[in-house]
């Protein structure tokens, strides 16, 4: 047997039994699109049968170019509700787990989520995937309860970053690799705790250093002008990565939107050049554009774009949360 199906086979379990806490008798819905390695798909659903549950798996076409990014079929969204369990592995988007349909439902508690998407197999058996979840979880929650009640945020960063904006408005969202109750929800691989900026708060310079969704790293740093929560411009010498950053946020409607502030929390998440798993590396923030229905916000849009910068230095009402990348843990009560 291929040693990928091994691993991605040993993971599902875990996955399954510890992280997500599969019961007898509950419904996973596992959803891919046309562009999703079917390896952990299979194995996750070999792995449900095992426990005493039972699984559907259904097919998404492929977002093509960032189009319905944020928006599953009909089908899907109808078929989440029948769900207990729904793992979204849609390859080429967010889609399965970006529809506010779906995190309606995690929500009102009637669903548990895992997001898998926009990841190779490598993202479930490798890096961060290896992490010691328990752990991670226990500072995620210890991290978004202090978060929760701060009213102003500052970033900067050693490569120009100057940001400030409100927060307080949504609460933040804890995405450590742990979902066993409805109402919660996880990514694997994981570890991160986020939330949306209040909207039309955030104003300065952000300059992204690391991996930006589905255009990779720059060769060199994109710094983007924000006022009043909105991307105006972005500039720098890698000319491709900025012309599509412009091309998206003058054509997309809301794509220049700021939409989220990510920690990353996850001590074995490799700097590889991945957004999803550099997004989860301890010490890093990352910024997201776009669509922020699934953080509690009301701007909807195509997309949801990740961008990663590092080093970050965070502080929430005066108080340092991550200091040049390091994050603070003895500072939040």
């Amino acid at each position: 047997m291929d040693k990928r199906i091994r691993d991605a086979r040993k993971m599902a379990k875990r996955l399954i039994n510890n992280y997500m806490g599969v019961r007898p008798n509950e419904e996973v819905f596992i959803v891919v699109d046309t562009a999703t390695d079917m390896i952990m798909p299979e194995a996750l659903a070999r792995a449900t049968t095992e426990c005493g549950a039972q699984y559907t798996v259904a097919t998404m076409p492929e977002s093509v170019d960032g189009e319905n990014a944020t928006t599953c079929t009909n089908i899907v969204a109808m078929g989440a509700k029948a769900a207990d369990v729904y793992i979204g592995m849609t390859r080429s988007s967010g889609a399965s787990v970006y529809d506010g349909r779906i995190f309606e439902l995690v929500r009102k508690g009637k669903l548990r989520l895992c997001s898998m998407v926009m990841r190779d197999l490598d993202n479930y058996i490798k890096g961060g995937a290896l992490a010691d979840y328990e752990a991670i979880d226990k500072e995620g929650r210890r991290l978004a309860n202090f978060w929760k009640d701060k009213k102003q945020v500052k970033i900067t960063s050693p490569a120009g970053t100057r940001l400030q904006a409100s927060i307080g408005n949504h609460n933040p969202i804890i995405e450590c690799g742990i979902a066993h109750e409805p109402g919660e929800h996880m990514a694997f691989s994981d570890g991160e705790v986020s939330q949306g900026p209040n909207e039309g708060s955030m104003n300065g310079t952000l300059v992204i250093d690391g991996p930006i969704c589905q255009l990779g790293l720059p060769e060199s740093p994109v710094t983007m002008e924000v006022v009043n929560g909105l991307i105006h411009s972005a500039t720098g010498e890698d000319l491709k990565v900025v012309e599509t950053l412009e091309k998206i946020i003058s054509n997309i409607p809301h794509a220049n939107n700021i939409a989220e502030i990510g920690i990353g929390l996850n001590p074995s998440s490799l700097f590889n050049g991945d957004f999803e798993e550099e997004k989860k590396a301890r010490g890093t923030c990352h910024i997201a554009i776009g669509d922020n229905i699934c953080y509690g916000g009301t701007v909807k849009c195509d997309l949801h774009i990740d961008m990663v910068m590092y080093k970050p230095t965070i502080v929430m009402d005066d108080i340092v949360v991550v200091s040049d990348g390091q994050v603070m843990m003895e500072n939040i009560g």
